[in-house]
């Protein structure tokens, strides 16, 4: 009996402390449980705050810790969103007047140092709720919802301008800079975000343009010479596509014994009207560097044929085609152009290519490649507008070229300015020194002619000489000098 008693017991301990090891196993694993939720909570919310503080940097400029490119378009989103036939808003794009020379003088910190600044000038300037944001570069942008006027507008972005030129110190040198401000007011219709900081963007080229540190505002006189333009650049890549732009020829002639030497391809517009549109005007609307290429893609594939037919005239030796390259055009969309798909049928010894700075500037040794092919092939090179821009001298140095030709605008001034005429003068010295020939263009006076000729410049062309014509009066006008030069052959 006793020795059940024991028995039992001594299993009733054991039960005991099996339950006794049993909750405190329990006690101990929630405790770890409770860690560990609480481990995960804490996680979570760390990479809560990650997650927002990335989602905060995609839209923030780390330089001027404004809103970036993304967080603008975000924001100005909202706004117009906002804004639907309730209240207006404002979009000024401010820039920084000649800021590349700042770097380049001062060096990207001082640039930098620069930005920041103006990023802390602009938050300071501005009243409550308005957005600011950095584009890129000294690309900066602001929001302003709630416009009650165009003056008020106004009167902040004049305020800014004044703010922004305050003297400022960079890099330990006091520098003192100014901007340019261009605004749009809207939304107006269905005006998207882009929409309105187009719109903005142009209104500061226009006050760039004007001079610089100053305020322009897109009115609606410029949303409709802006409508007016789109119009006359889709009528004029439709006349294109129609056989309505056709080359005409201007001559250019031997200023010493008055024979045509070549000829320069033109484009012009027939309309339907019987007129021809202004040259001009027409270059204006082909502002697009794709419709420029296209119209001189065209206009080649009508002025191959009257070439090979002039070719059995028995042209002058030497006589010449002149082409210019599309000016808007990069070496590269030249060569992804086949300009030597100019040369299809035709003789290229035939031809001069004339090529702008403006074009070539960017991309010298892209250009050089180009036009070293053309050469091979037979065709010449011309410097077209040499003089005009900054970068004559590096191109002479850098292209193949075969000839300079003297910008019209010296000529223009030639008979009275003194300057002028020192600058031909060098460019034919220029010209003569390296082995190349020089021509000039926009002669339109006697007294031009004769100064050029003084100088020693001899081929000419403008409206002196001869206007641009067609094909068959330029077919005439070579028939008609061959037979004077026969004549005078007998004669001799």
């Amino acid at each position: 009996m006793l020795g059940s008693v024991t028995l039992l017991s001594t299993f009733l301990v054991i039960v005991a402390t099996c339950l006794a090891i049993t909750i405190v196993g329990l006690r101990h694993q929630h405790s770890r449980t409770k860690q560990l939720v609480l481990s995960l909570q804490d996680e979570q919310t760390q990479l809560a705050d990650a997650n927002a503080r990335l989602a905060d940097l995609a839209i923030h400029d780390s330089l001027t810790e404004l809103l970036n490119r993304a967080g603008i378009v975000a924001h100005l989103d909202a706004a117009i969103a906002r804004s639907r036939d309730s209240h207006q808003i404002a979009v000024l794009f401010v820039d920084i007047d000649r800021f590349k020379s700042i770097n380049d003088s001062l060096g990207h910190s001082a640039g930098d140092q620069l930005l920041q600044v103006m990023g802390r000038r602009i938050r300071t300037v501005l009243p409550s709720g308005c957005i600011a944001g950095r584009l890129g570069g000294d690309e900066f942008v602001i929001v302003i919802e709630n416009v009650p006027n165009v003056e008020r507008v106004s009167e902040i972005a004049h305020r800014l301008t004044r703010d922004l030129s305050e003297p400022l110190e960079v890099m330990g040198r006091m520098v003192r800079i100014s901007a340019s401000i261009g605004v749009a007011i809207g939304p107006d219709a269905q005006d998207t975000a882009s929409e309105l900081l187009g719109f903005a963007n142009i209104a500061l080229h226009r006050a760039k343009d004007a001079g610089r540190d100053r305020v322009e505002i897109f009115t609606p006189q410029i949303r409709s010479e802006m409508q007016q333009r789109s119009q006359e650049e889709h009528a004029l890549r439709r006349a294109i596509d129609a056989g309505d732009v056709v080359p005409f020829f201007q001559p250019e002639f031997d200023a010493t014994t008055g024979h045509i030497i070549g000829a320069e391809i033109l484009a012009r517009w027939l309309k339907r009207d019987g007129t021809i549109a202004s040259a001009g005007a027409m270059l204006t609307m082909a502002q697009d560097a794709s419709t420029l290429e296209r119209m001189t893609s065209v206009i080649m594939q009508q002025a191959r044929p009257v070439i090979r037919r002039l070719a059995t005239l028995g042209l002058p030796s030497g006589f010449r085609f002149r082409v210019n390259l599309p000016h808007r055009c990069t070496p590269r969309a030249w060569r992804d152009g086949q300009v030597a798909g100019y040369f299809t049928g035709i003789d290229p010894t035939m031809l001069m290519l004339d090529v702008y700075e403006t074009a070539v500037f960017g991309d010298l040794v892209g250009a050089a490649g180009v036009l070293t092919e053309m050469r091979q092939l037979g065709a010449r090179v011309c410097l077209e507008d040499a003089g005009r821009g900054g970068g004559s001298m590096s191109m002479l140095r850098s292209l193949p070229l075969d000839e300079i030709r003297v910008d019209r605008v010296h000529v223009d001034s030639l008979t009275s300015q003194a300057n002028d005429r020192a600058v031909i003068r060098a460019m034919v010295g220029l010209a003569r020194d390296l082995g190349l020939s020089i021509s000039a263009d926009g002669v339109e006076t006697s007294a031009q002619a004769d100064a050029l000729l003084a100088i020693g410049c001899t081929t000419h062309q403008g409206h002196l000489y001869s206007r641009a014509i067609t094909a068959a009066a330029l077919e005439d006008l070579i028939l008609k000098m061959s037979a004077e030069r026969a004549i005078e052959g007998l004669m001799a």
